[in-house]
């Protein structure tokens, strides 16, 4: 099934869907009714009005099932935290995302579209991060925050940082980092991302840029640390997203790639990388709070620890390596 082509035709068909029948998912395969339930979700999205909230993390429809590992609090915002209300702050609804690391408490300003995303929107540049936090970008954040000299004095890149670029705005805030970039290769998230700099207060210099792991890149700057959640879903953007880690990552940096095991994706992952230069260490017990709300977790049935559970994997490279044990 070639889905963009389906995606066009329904903006040219002015989104003429039977969400009654397409949501239907009492027939068929389990991978008939998750691919029932998806385009569900796309229909959704299609058909609300403009001025509509996009589908919540909680949807019954949704497949993720299981939205959060509740580290992260929202509380809605009544207007754009700016002094310089423009269009682009005052057409979205703005929130304060906190998370508390011990005594210590972190918030960061976020905004979400308030308009449902357009069929080019869908068929952009790898756009899973348009809809919400996952909970690989949510135990990444926790990480991050609860690790700050990780960053300190350092040059750090968020790779596929989605809509919000949540752990990479973290560190910027907190870590005092040399520099920070975050970096996603929907236009639509840098569009979102851009607004919310303009509505947080930074420890360093903090920009966001449109990155394409697939696309030649010439001159570049080496980052210290490159920090990456749920970005190993699609199996032909994998290779570019290890090709990608390795050009950006400096040759005594480090890489922190938070994403579930989901099948042999996140393996797969770790041979491209070892094929290409890079060395990885998968850690699944890398904080406590996480792991405990993990063992939380493990008895409701609807969750599933190899498709939810984020595993954080180290990644250096090689010729580092070899220099400490010379």
């Amino acid at each position: 099934m070639d889905q963009s082509k389906d995606i066009l035709e329904l903006s040219r068909n002015s989104y003429r869907i039977d969400l009654d029948e397409v949501a239907f998912v009492g027939k068929g395969s389990d991978k008939k009714r998750t691919a029932r339930r998806r385009w569900a979700i796309l229909a959704k999205a299609l058909k609300s009005p403009s001025g509509s909230q996009p589908s919540s993390p909680t949807d019954d429809v949704s497949v993720r099932r299981i939205s959060s590992f509740m580290l992260l609090k929202t509380r809605e915002l009544p207007a754009p935290p700016s002094p310089l209300v423009s269009e682009l702050l005052s057409k979205r609804a703005w929130f304060e995302y906190s998370l508390s690391v011990g005594q210590n408490a972190f918030s960061l300003n976020i905004s979400h579209r308030t308009r449902t995303f357009s069929a080019e929107d869908l068929m952009g540049f790898n756009n899973t991060g348009n809809v919400c936090i996952w909970p690989s970008e949510e135990t990444l954040s926790y990480y991050a925050c609860s690790n700050l000299d990780i960053f300190k004095n350092r040059n750090v890149l968020e790779l596929g940082g989605g809509m919000s670029c949540l752990a990479g705005l973290f560190v910027a805030k907190y870590a005092s980092p040399k520099t920070v970039l975050v970096s996603d290769g929907n236009k639509t998230s840098v569009d979102n991302v851009r607004a919310i700099l303009q509505c947080n207060e930074f420890s360093c210099p903090t920009d966001c840029a449109i990155l394409k792991w697939g696309e030649p890149r010439g001159s570049r700057r080496l980052y210290d640390v490159i920090v990456s959640a749920d970005c190993l879903f699609f199996d032909d953007a994998r290779r570019d997203f290890v090709e990608c880690l390795y050009e950006y990552l400096a040759p005594e940096g480090l890489g922190l790639v938070m994403a579930p095991q989901r099948g042999s994706t996140l393996d797969s992952f770790m041979i491209q990388s070892e094929n290409r230069g890079l060395i990885c260490r998968k850690i699944m017990r890398y904080d406590d709070v996480v792991w405990e709300r993990r063992l939380e977790l493990l008895d409701q049935c609807e969750y599933n620890d190899n498709i939810h559970y984020p595993v954080l994997v180290e990644v250096t490279k090689r010729e580092a390596y070899s220099k400490e044990n010379v």
